[in-house]
């Protein structure tokens, strides 16, 4: 899953390089994110810049707006972080469809 996630975040925003990708787990918050290797913060002021509408998109898939972080917003389940990504970036039925079987393994 990794490799096809790191691979939709670099074509997302292939002005920044992204080396490796990872669904994270704050257990503190409950939360799951995306963090993004080597530079997480440089990536996600980009994605922001690019994707002008990614906060509305997250608040359709949680409703506190205490969990949009200053990098990659949190979800309480893996499958409205992917369901938020494949919305914001406007994936193909294809893709949504790859990156939720990714997401259940």
């Amino acid at each position: 899953m990794e490799r096809f996630l790191t691979y939709i975040l670099s074509r997302a925003v292939p002005e920044v390089y992204v080396e490796r990708v990872k669904i994270s787990y704050w257990s503190m918050d409950r939360t799951y994110f995306i963090s993004v290797y080597p530079s997480q913060m440089k990536y996600w002021l980009c994605f922001r810049k690019k994707y002008p509408h990614w906060r509305q998109v997250a608040l359709k898939y949680t409703m506190e707006e205490q969990v949009v972080s200053e990098f990659c917003p949190e979800f309480f389940t893996q499958k409205d972080l992917l369901g938020w990504l494949s919305d914001v970036l406007s994936l193909s039925l294809g893709e949504r469809k790859l990156l939720r079987l990714c997401g259940e393994v």
